[in-house]
């Protein structure tokens, strides 16, 4: 069974003693929704796996099947457990046993009429007990809530892929969602061995929101000549990252990671304006992993091991010059590429997430920790060179590269008032409340 793992800031004295979650259903059986029910079955709760056709419910069920049977394999369960804790989900194509669930997850299509519909329908059948959540990555919560009768049972639980392996659940609660729900899925997350974080709505929330300024830069950067695909990857996992940007758009879908980027600078504005990159790269079909060739070249079926020289696409080079045409600047790199051209646009977002009081200093880089993957605190970045360095370096950027360096005025504020870092500026976690 998961093992349920303390969080920091949350007393167990303080855990919802409202509900506990005994059955749920997960819509949507992709690779997330798969993911997420078996997670909850590995903690001993029934599960119901939905779809809208058989086939799609069959093949979650066969990836939930290969994830029990590889713990298997590596004697971490034995067949008993598995074939025990498998046998807590069961497959539906129809909202048959919906009517004595504790929580509902949807995991369906990340397309806001898509979950209104879906939410409508599961408030008119799901017991009034019930918590309604959705995986979403960037919807408004409180849009999502509108559709049901329900709002303060509405919550926002953001698991990250692979669901099974990543630990962080951004936990979001809506404009009416009451404190027993967010206690409830806090509670339920840690019942799964996850890494809850209560993080205020906003658009992206907070990992993904601090994620793409920091690639889009790098498409920036790439773009102007001030490194090679590889050199900016390198320079940033030097610096604590598990990959670079441009191993992590190819991983990802280019073509989602254009979506989201455009989403968050209609949202934001400036800081985001998205490099036309993007936009030549899907139109010649470049995608990723997925399509064969990305920024890099992927030999179909072979995963790329750390620190393996990778093959630059070879269409990039021209590709990269039609985006310095839309963009409509022949700028050229003025220095050679460091990592902190990157890293302080995510800095700065996180600053900004703090002036908007999205979450508090010491959430932040537990979520980039447990998210990203960041082995070194984003903002130990103010710890190791001051915030003073950081507004200096913000604003040479912004003097040269424009808005999407414009600093926060709260890091402006700490440097006047001679604030070195965030430690002296500590309070209790947001997931403690």
């Amino acid at each position: 069974m998961a093992k349920s793992r303390q969080v920091r800031g949350i007393n167990d004295t303080e855990r919802s003693i409202e509900m506990k979650v005994q059955r749920a259903a997960v819509i949507g059986a992709g690779a997330m929704g798969s993911g997420i029910a078996q997670v909850l079955s590995q903690s001993g709760i029934h599960v119901i796996l939905k779809d809208v056709k058989q086939e799609f419910v069959d093949k979650g069920l066969a990836n939930i099947k290969r994830m029990y049977d590889s713990r298997v394999k590596k004697g971490t369960l034995t067949q008993e457990e598995a074939d025990e804790l498998f046998g807590l989900i069961k497959g539906a194509t129809d909202y048959e046993g919906f009517n004595n669930v504790d929580i509902v997850i949807e995991a369906a299509l990340e397309e806001i009429q898509v979950k209104l519909a879906i939410f409508k329908e599961i408030d008119e059948i799901c017991p009034s007990r019930a918590i309604l959540a959705s995986n979403t990555s960037a919807l408004s919560i409180s849009e999502i809530a509108s559709a049901t009768r329900r709002a303060d049972k509405v919550v926002g639980m953001h698991f990250f892929n692979p669901a099974q392996f990543m630990k962080l659940v951004e936990v979001i609660p809506g404009v009416k969602t009451s404190k027993d729900t967010v206690k409830t899925a806090i509670e339920l997350c840690r019942d799964m061995g996850k890494v809850p974080v209560e993080v205020k709505e906003c658009p992206g929330f907070l990992v993904n929101r601090l994620l793409f300024p920091y690639m889009n830069e790098a498409l920036w950067a790439l773009t102007e000549g001030a490194g090679t695909p590889q050199e900016i990857d390198e320079a940033v996992e030097a610096f604590g990252l598990p990959m670079g940007p441009f191993t992590l758009f190819d991983m990802t879908g280019i073509d989602i990671c254009a979506h989201v980027n455009e989403f968050l600078y209609k949202e934001y504005g400036p800081r985001f304006t998205p490099s036309p990159l993007l936009k030549h790269m899907i139109k010649a079909g470049f995608l990723g992993q997925k399509s064969g060739a990305g920024f890099f070249v992927h030999e179909k079926g072979a995963i790329p091991k750390k620190g393996e020289p990778k093959t630059v696409n070879p269409e990039l080079a021209k590709l990269i010059e039609a985006a310095k045409k839309d963009a409509k600047t022949d700028a050229k790199a003025s220095k050679k590429f460091e990592a902190y051209r990157v890293l302080l646009p995510m800095f700065n977002e996180a600053v900004y997430a703090l002036q908007e009081h999205v979450i508090e200093p010491s959430d932040v880089d537990v979520a980039m920790e447990f998210g990203c993957g960041l082995t070194r605190g984003l903002l130990t970045i103010a710890e190791e060179k001051g915030l003073d360095w950081c507004l200096n370096e913000l604003d040479s950027y912004h003097k040269d590269l424009g808005e999407r360096f414009r600093a926060s005025w709260l890091l402006r504020k700490l440097v006047r008032a001679g604030v070195h870092d965030f430690s002296k500026l500590e309070q209790q976690p947001v997931a403690a409340r």
